[in-house]
């Protein structure tokens, strides 16, 4: 069974060493055979940064524990500029809370169940001029 509230622990404190998400969210497809899927954006976490991904996997087990890590079939980075990611973006937004999607299509890929911790477009500062 999925611990939520460990997922958003981890959230937390890996996002306040490393940056925001722009997503996080788990995944249980249609077909899944095993697990959910932890689906994650952030601009520090690229989708081909084997390095990255290892960083973000090792913190992960460090704060939800190995037996909530195997409840995953797989971690799922999106690059923050995947059209796909906008779609999504723009039918559920969530700042650190929570929020339930069920029977749907993300990521052209029929979902049985999401929950959504966090779904937000990161906005880019503007430098000022002094």
């Amino acid at each position: 069974m999925i611990d939520v509230e460990k997922f958003r622990r981890a959230m937390r404190e890996i996002a306040a060493k490393k940056g925001p998400f722009t997503l996080f969210a788990l995944f249980l497809r249609e077909n899944a055979v095993i697990g959910w899927d932890l689906v994650v954006s952030s601009s520090w976490l690229e989708a081909a940064s084997l390095e990255r991904l290892t960083e973000f996997s090792n913190a992960l087990k460090r704060i939800v524990g190995v037996k909530q890590l195997l409840e995953l079939a797989q971690i799922v980075p999106i690059d923050k500029d995947d059209p796909a990611l906008k779609a999504v973006l723009s039918r559920v937004q969530i700042d650190d809370g929570l929020v339930e999607v069920y029977q749907t299509v993300f990521f052209d890929q029929p979902i049985k169940h999401a929950i959504f911790l966090t779904a937000k477009r990161i906005v880019a500062r503007k430098k000022r001029i002094a």
